[in-house]
């Protein structure tokens, strides 16, 4: 009987081990890995965190937008308790009115923002206070250090930390980067006791390279600033350009604004969004007299003149046909095809664009980059206008030749003079030089050649194409230092330096009418120097100008005063040293400095 008890005791223990080993193969074996998901749900929380945005960077490392730790406040209104004195803090911290703050409350929602982007200072003020249903969490903020420094080019950020405009939108993903993802081991009441299991690897912060150099884009906006206010325009461009690489070295618009407050949310009085494209990039004019340069250097090249053939040019006024009038600003008899530049004639550059005709003319202002996009790493270009010939009427070839009847923007303009001022070579503009790091880059969007490095792409000069020969275009060089020494450019005149240049005062169009306004221009000055071996491209324009509208007079003073502080940052060393004006300033200098103390 003993024995069989023990046998059933035995058996039944058995059976209950096999029941457990069961149990425990279903839940070590089949079911392990639900229950170590579940586990891991429990005490391991995954955390995936944004990369820090990159920084943009100027052509010698120097920083024009970058990342810093901030926080955004929240509350849960259903939670939220504070006392008078907690209240008033917060609405001091925060800029609110006990007003706004009930505001934000008394909604029907269980989360609302407070404020976003809080500097870590005013986030710790507030969490000192420990007010119940109130919170924040880290958030980077984008910083400028140079607040409204080329805005337009590098653009703001929303509060999502996206690019709105121009580098910020053009190199969002790039910037951005790729997200960071951890797992933290927490305890039973969620607070993060250390990290947990392995970690994606740490995603390298992404740079942006520009080809902008801080100091020449610092003395173009101010210079054009102060040219603004001096003649009462309403808004001014200038843009600085390298002729041999094309690479942009300063892109200024006025008026601009600030990029700390518009990525803060904080919108300047009467802005708009149209604000933030790039005007001269974006914005399309008739240029007026400084298209003639285009019209004379074609038809050098077709050798249809020599600088010494001479134009009859009407004295003034004269009739192309269908009894439309062009007119002349000072009335002139017989000029040389130099003079016609010099003198910046009309009817004398209608004439040679007649000489052309429609299709070569057409040709060139193509091969010059007009009508068509230049393929600059920027968001928002603007083809311009040119229409094709079969779309002009009996007048338009004359007028087209001095710049009206066709729409081109800043970059087209300084783009062209480049190319007469680097042996006839088109260059495709270039604003980006390098993007460094890891990340998305969309190689095929981008028309200019690249070398990739190790974490590296770096951007490569890239002729377009040969517009004029050589030779005409030292003809052209030649024909525009006349300008400058005696023909409207004169306050283009830069001492030590010959330069080369050409005016435009163009009539703007009333787009209601379809008319040119009687009284509103645009006034402009592009030009180089040295005349001979250029180093630096500028081109000025002031819309609108009050005072006095020609070019001549606003535009060329401004290139002047530019180009003046440019050189001397750069060093580019006088190659007219004999201009009397550098001598006596040499002079001046040579006093002052006998007069220090020893």
């Amino acid at each position: 009987m003993t024995s069989r008890r023990l046998q059933w005791a035995f058996s039944l223990v058995l059976f209950l081990l096999l029941l457990l080993a069961a149990r425990l193969f279903h839940i070590q074996v089949l079911r392990g890995v639900a229950f170590t998901e579940r586990a891991e749900r429990q005490f391991l929380q995954k955390v995936v965190s944004e990369a820090t945005r990159g920084d943009i960077l100027d052509r010698k490392g120097r920083v024009l937008a970058s990342s810093v730790e901030s926080r955004s406040i929240y509350a849960h209104p259903g939670r939220f308790e504070a006392s008078p004195q907690s209240l008033q803090m917060l609405g001091t911290a925060l800029n609110f009115t006990e007003a706004d703050l009930h505001a934000k409350l008394s909604g029907r929602s269980k989360f609302v923002w407070l404020a976003r982007k809080v500097s870590p200072a005013v986030a710790r003020k507030i969490a000192d206070r420990k007010i119940p249903g109130l919170g924040s969490v880290s958030e980077q903020k984008r910083y400028y250090p140079n607040g409204e420094l080329a805005c337009h080019l590098i653009g703001p950020v929303g509060l999502d930390n996206s690019g709105l405009s121009g580098v910020e939108q053009h190199y969002n993903s790039f910037l951005r980067g790729r997200s960071v993802t951890t797992r933290e081991l927490r305890d039973a009441k969620g607070r993060m006791i250390g990290p947990g299991g392995d970690r994606s690897p740490e995603a390298r912060m992404n740079s942006v390279t520009l080809s902008i150099d801080r100091s020449l884009q610092y003395i173009a906006e101010n210079e054009l600033r102060k040219a603004v206010d001096e003649y009462g325009a309403e808004s001014g461009m200038a843009l600085i350009q390298d002729p041999g690489t094309g690479e942009i070295l300063a892109a200024a618009g006025v008026p601009g604004f600030d990029l700390n407050l518009l990525s803060r949310g904080i919108l300047p009085e009467g802005f708009a969004n149209a604000s933030l494209r790039n005007p001269l990039f974006a914005r399309v004019f008739e240029p007026g007299s400084t298209f003639k340069v285009v019209t004379l250097a074609a038809a050098l090249n077709e050798r249809l003149f020599s600088p010494a053939d001479v134009l009859f040019c009407e004295n003034g006024r004269w009739s192309p046909g269908a009894g439309f009038h062009i007119n002349d600003h000072e009335p002139e008899g017989r000029l040389t095809f130099a003079q016609v530049l010099e003198k910046s004639s009309n009817i004398g550059a209608g004439k040679i664009g007649l000489a052309l005709g429609k299709e070569r003319f057409f040709r060139y202002a193509r091969a010059f980059g007009f009508g068509t996009r230049t393929g600059i790493q920027m968001p928002g270009e603007s083809d311009g206008l040119l229409r094709p010939p079969e779309d002009w009427s009996g007048v338009s070839l004359p007028v087209l030749s001095f710049g009206q009847e066709i729409g081109v923007t800043a970059v087209q303009m300084i783009g062209a003079f480049s190319a007469i001022a680097n042996g006839g070579t088109l260059m495709e503009p270039m604003i980006v030089k390098s993007l460094q790091g890891s990340g998305p880059v969309a190689e095929d969007e981008w028309a200019s050649g690249f070398l990739r490095e190790k974490g590296r792409v770096r951007f490569e000069p890239r002729a377009v194409r040969a517009v004029v020969r050589p030779e005409t275009a030292r003809a052209m060089r030649e024909l525009m230092a006349r300008v400058v020494k005696t023909g409207t450019g004169r306050k283009a005149a830069v001492m030590g330096y010959t330069v080369a240049g050409k005016t435009g005062t163009a009539q703007k169009i009333d787009h209601k009418t379809g008319r040119y306004h009687a009284d509103s221009y645009l006034a402009s000055f592009c030009g180089f120097l040295p005349a001979e071996n250029p180093a630096l491209v500028c081109l000025v324009l002031l819309d609108n100008p009050r005072r006095t509208y020609w070019g001549g007079e606003t535009a060329a003073p401004v290139f002047a005063r530019i180009m003046s502080r440019t050189v001397k940052v750069l060093g580019i060393p006088p190659d007219a040293p004999s201009d009397p004006r550098w001598i006596r300033g040499r002079s001046d200098v040579r006093v002052a400095l006998s007069k220090r103390d020893p």
